[in-house]
C-alpha cells in the first residue's frame, strides 16, 4: 500500500513544530499529501475545572483567557503550517494535484485533539506525531497514545530533534510478535526506498512466531534486501539494546510493535515502547 495521506496534528506551540517539519520531509519523500489538523478547545471547557468558591467573575475571566490563548494558538497554526508548506514547496489545497505534485491543507476543528486526531486518523495512511514519554508534554502523550490505540494506522514517532539523519537507512525491531508484523506490512513503502535494511532480533523479547530469517524471506518477495542483526545483550532493558545498535548502524528510523508483550510482563521487566517513547532520538515507526 503506498503512503498518499499523512496526517499531523498542528498545535500552535513550540512542541508540534518537529512533527510538522517530519510530514512535509516524509510527504516529499513518498509523494503524498500532508493533511493538518488544529484542534480548537471550547473555551467552555474550561468550567470542568472549576473549583468551589470562584466568583462569577472569576470564572468569567478565567473563560476568557481560555478564549485568547485558544486564538491565539490557532492563529499560530495557521501560520506555522503556512510556513512549512512555503519552506517545502508543497501547495496549500485541499484538491490533491498530479503525481509530481506537492500539496497541502489544514483541518481547523472544535474539540479535544485527542479525539479529533484519531478519528480523522482513519482516513490517513500515516499519522506524523511529537514523541512524548508519560512524564513530558500530557496534551502530546495523550494525542499519541489515542491515535495509536483508536485510530487503526500506524505512528511515524518524530523525537523532539526532528528528523536528523536521512530516511535510507532502517532498522526493524523483530520478535515475531503479531505487532511487529503488522508495522513490517505499514512499513513496506518506506522499507522500499531504503538502501539499507536492518532486521535486529533481540532474543530476550522473542515471541512465537516467525524468525528473523523468515521476515528477511518475505521482503525479499518485495524487491527489499535485508540483512540479520543480533542484539547485543550487555544492556539492561530490551529498548536500550535496540536504540543503542541502531545508533551504531546508522539507521535513520526504526520499524517497531507497540506493546507487544502482556501488560505483567512490562510491569516486571518494563516496556521497550515506552523506553522508545522517552529516549529514541530517531523516528519510530510503530502500530499496535
Amino acid at each position: 500500500m503506498d503512503v498518499k495521506t499523512i496526517l499531523v496534528p498542528v498545535t500552535g506551540t513550540d512542541a508540534g513544530l518537529p512533527a510538522i517539519d517530519a510530514s512535509f520531509q516524509l510527504a516529499a519523500y513518498l509523494g503524498a499529501h500532508v493533511e493538518g489538523l488544529h484542534a480548537r478547545r471550547n473555551a467552555r471547557d474550561a468550567l470542568a475545572y472549576i473549583g468551589e468558591g470562584m466568583t462569577g467573575a472569576m470564572i468569567e475571566e478565567l473563560i476568557t483567557t481560555a478564549e485568547q490563548e485558544s486564538t491565539t494558538n490557532a492563529q499560530r497554526a495557521r501560520h506555522d503550517f503556512a510556513a512549512a508548506c512555503e519552506k517545502a514547496g508543497f501547495e496549500q489545497t485541499e484538491r490533491r494535484g498530479s503525481p509530481d505534485q506537492l500539496t497541502a491543507h489544514l483541518l481547523m476543528e472544535t474539540g479535544a485533539e485527542d479525539e479529533l486526531v484519531a478519528l480523522r486518523g482513519r482516513v490517513a495512511d500515516l499519522i506524523v506525531v511529537t514523541r512524548a514519554s508519560r512524564d513530558d508534554d500530557p496534551i502530546l502523550r495523550t494525542t499519541l497514545e489515542s491515535a495509536m490505540f483508536e485510530s487503526g494506522r500506524p505512528l511515524f514517532i518524530v523525537p523532539p530533534e526532528g528528523m536528523t539523519r536521512p530516511l535510507s537507512s532502517a532498522v526493524i525491531a523483530w520478535n515475531g510478535s503479531a505487532e511487529a508484523a503488522r508495522v513490517v506490512a505499514h512499513a513496506l513503502p518506506l522499507l522500499a526506498k531504503a538502501e539499507q535494511v536492518t532486521v535486529i532480533l533481540v532474543e530476550e523479547g522473542l515471541r512465537p512466531g516467525p524468525s528473523a530469517e523468515d521476515l528477511i524471506a518475505y521482503l525479499a518477495r518485495h524487491d527489499i534486501i535485508a540483512t540479520a542483526h543480533t542484539a547485543r545483550s550487555d544492556h539492561s532493558t530490551i529498548g536500550d539494546a535496540l536504540l543503542t545498535d541502531a545508533r551504531e548502524i546508522g539507521a535513520g528510523f526504526m520499524v517497531m510493535g507497540a506493546y507487544t508483550h502482556s501488560r505483567l510482563r512490562r510491569m516486571i521487566m518494563g516496556s521497550a515502547t515506552e523506553f522508545m517513547l522517552g529516549a529514541a532520538d530517531l523516528p519510530v515507526l510503530m502500530t499496535h
